[in-house]
Formats: structure tokens, C-alpha cells, sequence
């Protein structure tokens, strides 16, 4: 059996990418750090579509829990064709007023768990001819200077540089990477009054899910090294 991972799955919009893509068929690994009851509810909503669902907890704070997850979930999970790394940790404040370790935790959870992931899993997504989709954030073409999340940002562009990165050296492989980067959603912590939105309204999580389904699509098998904002307008210059 072919798993398909998504990372930060018990929660939000990698939530709605479990039950998106157990929609669709794929048999899902729902992983949670502390949020286990709401995995478990995940997993159960998965099942119902008549796959193979199971939730797993791993700790992306440290290079030590992440591999102690990394090593779990191969054991596990031997067989897995896709990495969703929707996980991410979001913070608002200045470079000069966020403190080292912030800085630090942040670049541990967005950036550097995607790579180790993708590392780990990459013998078994280059046996499957698997797919990497990673979360960003609308506007990282326009290279803005976002005072207000530096950090956070720049995490982002570095995802962002990591999947072009890795689509063009993993291609011959048959493995593709993609980026998915929303605007605001609907579960937003910082959403801003829908009228200061250029459609009027936040993304929902379904509209940037089904992005991910086309993407793992076999019709969509000659994309790579994408960036497809789901964002309605926001973060255009």
C-alpha cells in the first residue's frame, strides 16, 4: 500500500488535505504533534471514504524528535508515494524584535523539517515515482520586504527555492515538486476585513486542497518546480 504524508494533518488546512485526498482515494498518514484527539477525528473522517487512514505524532522542534519521528514512520509507513509538508509555525513581528530562538524554531519547523523530510522518505518516493507539495505563502515572486514576519517569510523563500531546486534535480528521477502558496484563508489568524480583500472574501481550505488533488492527478504528471497561488488576488503587485 502507498501512503500519502501530510505533515500538520489534524488541524486546518492540513486537515482539509486529509479528507481532500482520502476523497480521492489516497490511503493517508495523518501526523500531529500534540493535537492527537483532533488526528484521531481525521483519521476517522478519511476512513469513512473507504481508505486506509492512520495518525502518527512526531516532534519538529529539534533535529533529535525529527529524526526519532523520520525513523517511526519508515518503519511504519515503508511504502510511501507523496509528502505534503503543510506543517509551519507562523509569527508576527520584526527581524530586529524577534528573538534568537524564535528565529531559530521557526527555520527548524518550516524550513529545515521539509528538507529532512524529504531526504528520509526521498528512496521510497523515488521507488513510488511520488510527488512533493509544499505549503508557502502568496507573493514570494514580488521579494516584498515583509517587516511584519521576516522570519516567517523568509522560510518560505527558502521553501520556495528548495522545491524549484529539487524539481529540476529529482525530475529524471520521475519524482515532481510543487509549491501551493495561499493568501489569506478563511482560518486565518490574521485575517484581514473581507472588504480589503480583492475578491471580497478569504480562501477556504477546499480551494487550496484541490489544487493539491490536481497536482497528484496522473493528468498533471508534467508539472514541476510550480508555484500556484491560491490567493484571489492578494499578494499581486
Amino acid at each position: 500500500m502507498a501512503w500519502t504524508l501530510v505533515t500538520g494533518g489534524a488541524k486546518g488546512l492540513g486537515a482539509d488535505l486529509c479528507h481532500t485526498l482520502a476523497k480521492e482515494g489516497y490511503s493517508i498518514a495523518v501526523h500531529y504533534n500534540r493535537s492527537e484527539k483532533e488526528a484521531l477525528e481525521v483519521v476517522k473522517h478519511c476512513q469513512a471514504f473507504g481508505v486506509e487512514a492512520v495518525a502518527i505524532q512526531g516532534d519538529f522542534s529539534s533535529l533529535d524528535s525529527l529524526l526519532d519521528f523520520t525513523g517511526r514512520y519508515v518503519k511504519q509507513f515503508p511504502d510511501t508515494r507523496h509528502l505534503i509538508n503543510n506543517v509551519g509555525n507562523y509569527l508576527i513581528k520584526s527581524a530586529v524584535l524577534t528573538e534568537v530562538d524564535e528565529w531559530m524554531a521557526l527555520f527548524q519547523t518550516n524550513l529545515h523539517t521539509p528538507f529532512v523530510l524529504i531526504k528520509e522518505l526521498l528512496p521510497s518516493l523515488t521507488n513510488l515515482k511520488g510527488q512533493i507539495i509544499n505549503i508557502g505563502i502568496c507573493g514570494l515572486e514580488t521579494h516584498q520586504a515583509r517587516t511584519y514576519s521576516t522570519a516567517y517569510s523568509m522560510t518560505k523563500a527558502g521553501l520556495l527555492m528548495l522545491t524549484r531546486s529539487l524539481a529540476k534535480e529529482l525530475a529524471p528521477q520521475g519524482v515532481r515538486v510543487n509549491m501551493i502558496s495561499p493568501g489569506h484563508l478563511s482560518t486565518s489568524i490574521n485575517l484581514p476585513e473581507a472588504c480589503k480583500l480583492p475578491m471580497g472574501r478569504p480562501a477556504t481550505c477546499w480551494e487550496v486542497s484541490r489544487v493539491a488533488a490536481f497536482l497528484l492527478h496522473p493528468d498533471s504528471a508534467y508539472l514541476t518546480g510550480q508555484n500556484i497561488e491560491v490567493a484571489g488576488g492578494v499578494g499581486l503587485s
